[in-house]
């Protein structure tokens, strides 16, 4: 488990071991810190107030989005309620446990984009994951291989380490520690009678599902050649300083498998850029958009073939349009089959959507017999499942 002396005394040492200053500085968090947000802990008790956060009254938005939950779906995310309620029972057993509904949609829309892709994805690699409660999706995701995420934010990098443990356990792996045979420790002591040393077990550790990067450890992804079918990077595109989003788009042009595909689900607050400007660095680095739609904005996908207005589409759940929640993009890069008919100038815009398959897939394709649900379903359903004695196990 990971506290916040470890975090930064870590921190520390690759501070003073980066040839320039201005290499960290790219990855200071000047808009959270503006916002208030707590970037860093006095203490884990205050973790508590960051587990249901960035995604605040958005809970029936989502619901709208994605035109209700079919029982299948909606089962699932019960049972991620009930798994984020026996973390904090783990884990912050000081407070009484809240149910972060509008944190945990959020996070289903973007398991439900990934799924759209490909129902039997292997690996994702994530740019700042927020409360990490992806994991708890990902954890039940039999095709998973790898899920790796880098985060530069020492609070939230806490909470995550701490959702992977409650979901991984020995397959994840933290990367915030002193690496593995750097020597930090090199004793000489003889062996006395007045004490005794316990005898070192030499066992190959599990293979790692789920690998945490700070921001001093995110070369390795590409010193060890790491390739992903999907990489995302949700809500801080535009947060980003220019440095910082030069360097985690050509990291992520870098490791994107040539089929993969790049997802984006709210491009951040405005605080380091506009929409227009981050589609022209989208385009520089080599990335052609398959859909870029802005938030509240009805969308249709070009293959439908309804003119009714989105809210008769919310209404009976019509396949082809929606309403999305915030800003969502997916872009492909060069060596994608889609690539060269994408990669031109008139696609860079904020109203964008190619009439391909993939696209349908993921953000328009509505599953029948669903219906709308509320956030007091899941939570009477929630107390009345953990009452009964599902407090412990997976």
């Amino acid at each position: 488990m990971l506290d916040s002396h470890t975090y930064r005394a870590n921190e520390a040492i690759a501070k003073s071991l980066v040839p320039s200053w201005r290499i960290s500085q790219i990855h200071n968090l000047d808009h959270f810190e503006r916002a208030g947000f707590p970037v860093r802990l006095t203490s884990m008790q205050q973790l508590g107030q960051i587990v249901d956060t960035m995604q605040e009254n958005r809970f029936q938005s989502y619901m709208n989005e994605l035109g209700g939950l079919t029982k299948s779906e909606y089962d699932l995310l019960l049972e991620v309620c009930k798994d984020v309620v026996r973390f904090q029972l783990m884990y912050l057993p000081h407070r009484p446990p809240v149910l972060p509904l509008s944190t945990l949609i959020s996070v289903f829309a973007i398991y439900k984009k990934m799924c759209g892709f490909n129902p039997e994805f292997r690996s994702v690699l994530e740019i700042g994951p927020g409360c990490g409660y992806i994991s708890l999706f990902l954890r039940r995701h039999a095709s998973l291989t790898n899920y790796s995420q880098i985060e530069a934010c020492e609070s939230f990098y806490i909470l995550q380490n701490l959702v992977n443990l409650h979901c991984f356990g020995t397959r994840f792996q933290e990367r915030a520690v002193t690496c593995d045979g750097a020597g930090a420790l090199d004793l000489f002591i003889n062996q006395r009678a007045d004490y005794e040393l316990s005898p070192l077990l030499r066992i190959s550790a599990p293979k790692p599902l789920c690998v945490h990067y700070p921001w001093w450890r995110i070369g390795e992804i590409v010193s060890q050649d790491r390739k992903f079918e999907i990489v995302t990077s949700n809500a801080n595109l535009l947060e980003f300083s220019a440095p910082a989003l030069d360097d985690y788009l050509t990291l992520l042009h870098r490791v994107l498998e040539p089929e993969g595909i790049f997802l984006v689900q709210c491009t951040g607050f405005t605080a380091s850029g506009t929409v227009d400007g981050l589609l022209m660095k989208l385009q520089e680095k080599g990335f052609a958009p398959l859909m870029f739609v802005l938030e509240k904005v009805a969308a249709h996908f070009p293959g439908d073939t309804s003119k009714r207005g989105i809210l008769d589409v919310l209404k009976d759940g019509t396949q082809g349009s929606a309403l999305f929640t915030t800003n969502n993009a997916v872009f492909v890069r060069s060596g994608h089959p889609l690539f060269e008919k994408y990669y031109d100038r008139k696609n860079y815009r904020k109203h964008f959507i190619a009439d391909e398959p993939v696209v349908n897939a993921m953000f328009f394709a509505r599953p029948p017999e669903r219906r709308m649900y509320s956030m007091q379903d899941f939570v009477e359903d929630s107390e009345r499942a953990l009452s009964n004695g599902a407090h412990d196990g997976f």
